[in-house]
């Protein structure tokens, strides 16, 4: 290189450091003119592009510079950055190694590693990085805030707690990390503790959307210590959520845009567990989240006209989830996936999650295209609306973030969400909420904001897992080998405490019961509250809790299994039934002891049970509940009869054809009449 083009590298790097990049990038051209193929001053230009967001243009550069000088950790370290803007996370993973490889100690190529490790869902790995980042840099907020945020991601919460607490105790002018804090706190069932986090964030920095946000959720805790905490509650989330709405209604254009990125990272989850027609509230959280997506994303605002369909006549059906894996959403709504006619359809698949297992590859395979890669939500927002699907369903909204942004946008003419979180999105964007008719009660069209669609039966076409059961250790757990055994096995925050006098009732009459709970996994507090509740029920009626309560440690899909096959009885919950605990119970042969709430998330055991035409464990009202319960409990030969029936006839709640049938007619027919 010529010493006017080593000048021009050195001044463009001045600029480029004091953030001037139209000099830094005039100074780039003006070295590579004297000299085309220097390394130097290819890495300036291409540093300059990825800072102008043009990591596309910057990559072929700095592959060029790395030719030139393979050595130089710098440059590796650079052309990792653009590729993680560019969502190629394996390149850019393989880039920051090499760079710790060359230059051991360059903490900067660490943290960029533990973020593409941490993006890509391998979060020990991004654990232990960022654990070397602090060896070389202890003081590194961001390194210290990233960390508390992969052990939170981990389910490490008590260690992620502690670790935000002295991050704001050495630096209490750290708005992001009282922010995090505020999120560990809420997911660890500590409400009004996230609450104060909250607001010390928004003290900090009143344009923190997150943490506004994250302050109205916060009056949604994961349980209730009684039925008036639950009024309570309500009530002053209907006055947080219209403070936010107001707020936002005159906010600046910036401080909008800041909330639609960043406002869905808490959702109002937990609100569909109290138990209640939750068409008001969300009609208002979803009418917020669409006005401040829609004005961030103005080219996706309005519905897009129904775009031709392909040369063979079939309709472009897009799912959007994050549950392409083994988890309950996947369960229960691949079979629409796997069995809609493919000489009427073709599907495409849209992941907003990089979490996957061994089920993913299967998921990804029964699509005619997926998009599984790593997309930024723009990214991932421009692909569907190019891909100009016809329809597209969610499987579930309520649950994952991008998902619910997304489908806050017009994306598609026809827009779809069932019932993988079975509350209505409130979402204006949303036109049909695709349900199931044994599920839904006569009344329920004002439950939703969205156009009812009754699917024949329980709406889906149901697989049985392939799970071998493994026995779990339940003498450890202190389960009786001779006792009756109830499997209560809903997440914690699903039994309200309206309910809690039906366990000690059933116990009044079956003295040598067990009722057998799973711990929640992230939340200690409530595991903790819920126990006392249940155990003071059984005391208000002079039963001994310890002899019938237990709350085993949470357990892998094996082992749940066996403890369903280990199981007696199968309890049902009040108000939010079992969906696919309840299938899995009957596959087990389990009696199911039921009673159908006023709402269809109250109604899933309900439906299986009418599907199979077993009446007799569907009961009335609560005094059914414990009398049918006690007799399971007290008369071996009804309990093996019910157990024989449902083995008989649970076939019928497996590869029912008529769910996706209507479905197809479904989606012709919204078609046609959207065209129109």
């Amino acid at each position: 290189m010529s010493v006017e083009a080593a000048r021009h590298v050195a001044d463009g790097l001045g600029q480029l450091r004091g953030g001037n990049l139209d000099r830094a990038e005039a100074y780039a051209h003006a070295a590579l003119a004297l000299a085309p193929d220097d390394a130097d001053a290819l890495h300036l230009l291409g540093v300059v592009l990825w800072h102008r967001g043009r990591p596309a243009d910057a990559v072929p550069l700095l592959e060029r510079a790395i030719a030139g000088a393979p050595r130089n950790a710098e440059m590796r370290k650079n052309l990792g950055i653009a590729l993680f803007q560019l969502h190629r996370m394996d390149e850019a993973i393989a880039r920051f190694r090499e760079t710790t490889i060359l230059q051991p100690t360059m903490a900067a190529a660490h943290y960029h590693l533990a973020t593409a490790l941490r993006e890509k869902g391998e979060l020990d790995a991004a654990i232990g990085v960022l654990q070397r980042v602090l060896a070389l840099l202890p003081d590194l907020p961001e390194a210290a805030n990233d960390l508390a945020a992969a052990l939170k991601e981990r389910g490490r919460l008590p260690e992620a707690i502690a670790m935000f607490q002295k991050i704001v105790e050495k630096r209490p002018h750290d708005a992001l990390g009282w922010l995090n804090l505020g999120r560990c706190l809420l997911d660890y069932g500590n409400a009004p503790e996230a609450r104060r986090a909250y607001e010390q964030a928004l003290v900090l920095n009143p344009r923190a959307a997150a943490a506004r946000f994250g302050r109205c959720l916060a009056c949604l805790p994961l349980g209730y210590e009684s039925e008036a905490a639950i009024a309570e509650s309500r009530a002053a989330y209907e006055r947080e959520l219209d403070a936010l709405c107001a707020y936002y209604a005159t906010a600046p254009a910036e401080e909008r845009a800041i909330a639609a990125d960043s406002g869905t990272h808490t959702l109002p989850f937990y609100l569909a567990y109290q138990g209640q027609n939750d068409r008001e509230l969300q009609a208002k959280y979803g009418g917020l989240i669409a006005d401040l997506q829609q004005s961030r994303y103005p080219q996706w605002a309005a519905r897009p006209p129904m775009p031709p369909r392909e040369p063979d006549r079939r309709l472009r059906i897009g799912v959007v989830s994050g549950f392409f894996r083994m988890h309950s959403v996947w369960k229960l709504f691949g079979g629409w996936v796997r069995h809609l006619d493919r000489n009427k359809f073709r599907l495409v698949g849209y992941s907003t999650s990089q979490m996957k297992d061994g089920e993913t590859p299967r998921a990804q395979a029964k699509f005619d295209d997926f998009v599984g890669e790593p997309l930024s939500f723009e990214a991932l927002a421009a692909r569907i609306r190019s891909d100009a699907p016809h329809v597209l369903i969610y499987p579930e909204l309520g649950m994952n973030s991008p998902a619910l942004r997304l489908a806050a946008l017009r994306l598609a003419p026809v827009q779809c969400v069932s019932w993988g979180h079975p509350d209505t999105t409130g979402l204006p964007t949303v036109d049909f909420f695709l349900s199931s008719d044994l599920m839904e009660p006569p009344e329920a069209e004002d439950h939703y904001t969205e156009r009812l669609v009754r699917l024949p039966n329980t709406s889906f076409d149901y697989a049985p897992l392939d799970v071998v059961p493994v026995p779990p250790d339940l003498a450890a757990a202190r389960v009786r080998a001779e006792a009756i055994k109830y499997l209560c096995c809903q997440s914690l925050y699903k039994y309200r405490p309206a309910h809690d006098d039906l366990f000690p009732r059933i116990a009044a009459e079956v003295p040598n019961s067990q009722f057998l709970f799973i711990e929640h996994a992230l939340s200690p507090a409530l595991t903790a509250l819920t126990r006392e509740r249940f155990a003071a029920a059984f005391r208000r009626r002079r039963l001994d809790p310890a002899r019938h309560l237990v709350f085993l440690k949470p357990l892998d899909s094996a082992r749940y299994a066996g403890l369903n096959a280990a199981s007696d009885v199968y309890l049902d919950s009040l108000d939010w039934s079992g969906g696919n605990t309840a299938l899995e119970a009957i596959a087990a042969g389990l009696p199911a002891v039921t009673l159908p709430g006023a709402l269809m998330r109250g109604r899933h055991c309900f439906a299986f049970l009418k599907r199979m035409g077993i009446d007799e464990t569907i009961a009335r009202d609560t005094d059914e509940y414990v009398a049918i319960a006690a007799r399971l409990g007290n008369d071996p030969a009804w309990r093996a009869e019910q157990s024989r029936r449902i083995a008989e006839r649970r076939g019928l709640l497996y590869n029912d054809p008529a769910p996706v049938a209507a479905l197809e007619q479904f989606l012709l027919t919204a078609v046609e009449q959207a065209d129109g």
